[in-house]
């Protein structure tokens, strides 16, 4: 069995496991992105007493806000080698273009959040999605690296809005054992899109080049901003004048920063993203340059990352009630730094073929899995009284991180198997350090 072969494999699994979680009335696992490119995994056991409709086209709209986020953020990745060509640009400038993407969106969790408290949710995400159909326009017509890069700062910037603003949207419109079902419609479509976006933009790419794929955001932001304008209401009954106060957020975020559980699981979560984006940085040129690989093959090794996430999900929902949410995270870690360390030994080894690179990085990225679910649960359990808070800061330092990873990877022009090899292993470490630094004062929820 050829290495696609064994990909459509993982494919179907996948999505079938996906369907199957989606059906099951008993039990219905969610596995929901929180603000960062994160994930939740949790278990809601759900009744057959009678709940409300649910309206198809308000579900419909949301689902499309989060597939719309979703490929703005990765569709792109297949082409980065070819926009280095066609830009005569460097490696390291086009790398660029993931941490300048990543710094706006997290910019943008504590823009859009506070606003949408104050004004409603409808204008923010308006706003943010047309700023991002605007970044698609940038970058469509991108001349050389500096507008693309300017360009996907705002398309970052922008579509955040669709997780700070969304999460806050399902929460008003669907509550309790409706809030679980959407999650897990949510979290189908989410690991779905993670899978598909890169293998669609490698297909855009060999089929009509580089700058389709931004023509395709395009078109879909516009349509994705016509729904939500037709479709969706305003769901903010009780706007906040004091939201936007400088003075009590700055107040609740130093309160945030001094609790050193918060802090731990949150940096535990930002090292496990940073790497993951650590891989989408290196990887096209590793695998496209290097190895040979085409756009749509390096589209479909997606599978395993997203087979990995579902996997850890999967487990995690089986073991975390026994376990508690300290030991998963650190089981978390431990894949994390096996993923690493497996990665540098067959580097040294002098091992370079596509199954020796994939294994260790669906080592980490199951690793990854189980760290989001288990240190999203972790950091907001203290701080049950200021969830939107905790919510904006956690993905505003979890995208952050990914963006200073990203852009020190441009810096010292790290594109290569040894550089991905040490940077996951430094993360994993750096991980183990924060998972001990908050174990110790976390008694009250890891039983």
């Amino acid at each position: 069995m050829g290495i696609f072969d064994f990909v459509d494999v993982v494919a179907y699994v996948l999505f079938s496991n996906t369907f199957v979680l989606l059906v099951n009335n008993d039990i219905v696992i969610s596995l929901v992105r929180n603000y960062s490119k994160g994930y939740l995994m949790h278990q809601e056991h759900l009744g057959q007493t009678d709940t409300p409709k649910i309206d198809p086209w308000l579900v419909f709209v949301i689902l499309m806000l989060m597939a719309l986020m979703q490929t703005t953020t990765d569709q792109y990745i297949p082409s980065l080698p070819a926009i280095t060509t066609a830009l005569n640009s460097t490696e390291a400038s086009i790398q660029l273009t993931i941490s300048m993407f990543m710094l706006g969106l997290s910019i943008s969790h504590v823009f859009y959040g506070p606003l949408s408290d104050k004004i409603g949710r409808k204008p923010p995400l308006l706003f943010g999605v047309g700023l991002s159909i605007l970044g698609s326009l940038f970058c469509f017509f991108a001349p050389t690296a500096s507008v693309l890069i300017l360009g996907r700062f705002l398309q970052g910037f922008g579509i955040g809005c669709c997780n700070s603003v969304g999460r806050s949207l399902v929460r008003d419109l669907f509550t309790d054992r409706l809030l679980a079902k959407i999650g897990s419609y949510v979290g189908v479509v989410s690991i779905f899109i993670m899978a598909a976006s890169p293998t669609l933009g490698g297909f855009i790419q060999e089929k009509a080049g580089w700058k389709a794929n931004f023509l395709f955001l395009f078109v879909f932001g516009i349509l994705v901003w016509l729904l939500a304008f037709s479709i969706l209401p305003e769901t903010n009954k009780h706007l906040n004048p004091e939201a936007t106060k400088i003075k009590v957020m700055a107040k609740n975020y130093f309160t945030l920063l001094r609790s050193k559980v918060f802090l731990g699981y949150t940096l535990c979560a930002c090292f496990a993203f940073a790497g993951l984006v650590s891989y989408l940085t290196i990887a096209p040129f590793l695998f496209q340059n290097t190895l040979g690989l085409s756009p749509l093959e390096f589209g479909r090794l997606t599978f395993f990352i997203a087979g990995a996430i579902c996997f850890s999900g999967i487990v995690n929902s089986q073991l975390v009630m026994r376990k508690g949410i300290s030991f998963m995270v650190c089981t978390g870690v431990l894949f994390m730094i096996a993923g690493g360390l497996s990665l540098l030994l067959i580097t040294i080894l002098g091992w370079s073929q596509i199954y020796s690179i994939m294994i260790p990085i669906t080592l980490f990225s199951a690793g990854a899995g189980f760290t989001f679910i288990n240190a999203f649960a972790g950091a907001f359990h203290p701080f049950p009284q200021m969830a939107g808070t905790v919510g904006a800061l956690y993905a505003s330092m979890q995208d952050l991180s990914a963006a200073l990873t990203s852009g020190f990877i441009a810096g010292v022009k790290g594109y290569g198997q040894y550089s991905l090899a040490m940077i996951l292993l430094i993360l994993g470490l750096s991980s183990l350090v924060a998972w001990y630094y908050l174990g110790l004062q976390d008694d009250a929820i890891s039983n």
